[in-house]
């Protein structure tokens, strides 16, 4: 009985493997494109955080104090100061011409006033339609505000007499200890990669899988799929399933333990565990395709299906935006896709170094996206292997 169940299936397998290497988009799409595409996207992001983000200063004081201002800039790496200009009105110029990214403006009189003990007022202009640069700058403008403030105010205290560790004291009375984790450098390498590829891969699983069994219809080689599956459905799903599964499996391999690795992407996590859950993406991401692919016979029609489901799934994801504090609406929308889920318990693995049964719920919530379609595709393709009998009965 065991060798009767095995042969239909291997014969589907074979077959399917034949379709697979005598078509060359499909192979595109599943070997070459994820290549091309995650190597570029990773080479993007390779130096992990913005440097030498281009600003101007305006100094109109031209006095020590200004110009150790000016040496702080420098001296955050992440920004370069390009130019001096003579006014304020210069630095917006600058902003129009699209050259710079930040302008800092220090006024007349600054080190005498400061001497005097009034309040100085150093103007900052920044361009926040980038955010990445725009909080970069705002960040590493707020430190540099704060050490010269402190640096002016500690020798004022230290030129009376009073001690430097009492100085400090007075200066900074509550001390903060800041401890960032799992990304603690602050680098779009860390934190944007892992989310991106993960996006495009489920694009491209979901792209390639509504067109497996989509294919058969349009080439009206149904018929032919059935009987060589000898009228079983299972033996027809496994065969046609597997050769695809290997390619993403292998893939998904590839990604974590080659391409995360070669760009220096940071772990804290089990690898294994990890590869588990990847595993688990994958095989919810095809057989959510294939659930598209079984239902729908044009191919166009199910193709914009699969794209309408996954253009927006990174800003869906909650990823870059919190589903909390998205529109309900949307957060419906983003639980519908299996890389909301995945995402939450891979960051949670990979770089949180999280118990692995710490992601039960999203494990349980991908594994809806793996046993749900294939239900579906099992009914479909019963109801359509029944209906074939019919047809091959009457003739």
């Amino acid at each position: 009985m065991l060798k009767k169940l095995n042969i239909p299936t291997l014969n589907v397998l074979i077959r399917e493997c034949k379709r697979i290497a005598n078509n060359k988009a499909y192979l595109g799409l599943v070997i070459v494109l994820p290549i091309i595409l995650f190597l570029f996207l990773s080479f993007i992001y390779k130096n992990g955080v913005v440097k030498e983000i281009p600003v101007v200063v305006c100094d109109e004081d031209h006095s020590s104090l200004s110009q150790s201002y000016a040496r702080l800039i420098e001296s955050t790496g992440s920004m370069k100061i390009i130019r001096f200009v003579a006014s304020q009105d210069l630095i917006k110029d600058e902003f129009l011409n699209g050259k710079v990214y930040a302008g800092f403006y220090i006024p007349k009189d600054m080190e005498s006033d400061i001497k005097k003990g009034k309040q100085v007022s150093i103007t900052i202009y920044n361009n926040t339609t980038n955010l990445i640069t725009g909080n970069t700058i705002l960040k590493d403008a707020t430190t540099i505000s704060k050490t010269f403030s402190g640096g002016v105010l500690l020798k004022k205290l230290t030129s009376k007499g009073i001690g430097d560790e009492q100085a400090m004291n007075i200066i900074n009375p509550v001390k903060i200890d800041t401890q960032s984790l799992y990304n603690p450098n602050y680098s779009y390498l860390d934190y944007l990669v892992p989310g991106l590829i993960p996006a495009m891969f489920q694009m491209i699983i979901m792209l390639s899988s509504v067109l497996i069994f989509n294919t058969e219809y349009s080439e009206n080689t149904l018929s032919d799929l059935i009987k060589t599956a000898n009228n079983n459905v299972l033996p027809m799903l496994i065969g046609k399933s597997i050769p695809h599964l290997i390619i993403h499996l292998i893939t998904a391999t590839g990604i974590l333990c080659l391409l995360y690795p070669l760009f220096g992407i940071s772990s804290s996590g089990s690898l294994l565990f990890s590869l588990i859950i990847l595993y688990i993406f994958v095989f919810a991401c095809f057989f959510t395709g294939l659930m598209v692919s079984v239902l729908i016979k044009d191919k166009m029609f199910a193709t914009e299906i699969a794209l309408f489901i996954n253009t927006p799934a990174f800003i869906f994801s909650g990823f870059v935006y919190p589903l909390w504090a998205m529109p309900e609406v949307h957060n419906i929308f983003a639980m519908a896709m299996p890389i909301t889920h995945f995402m939450d318990g891979f960051l949670k693995i990979y770089f949180m170094n999280t118990p692995f049964l710490y992601a039960y719920n999203e494990l349980y919530r991908l594994s809806l996206f793996i046993f749900i379609p294939l239900v579906i595709i099992l009914f479909v393709l019963f109801l359509k292997t029944r209906n074939q009998k019919k047809i091959l009965t009457q003739n």
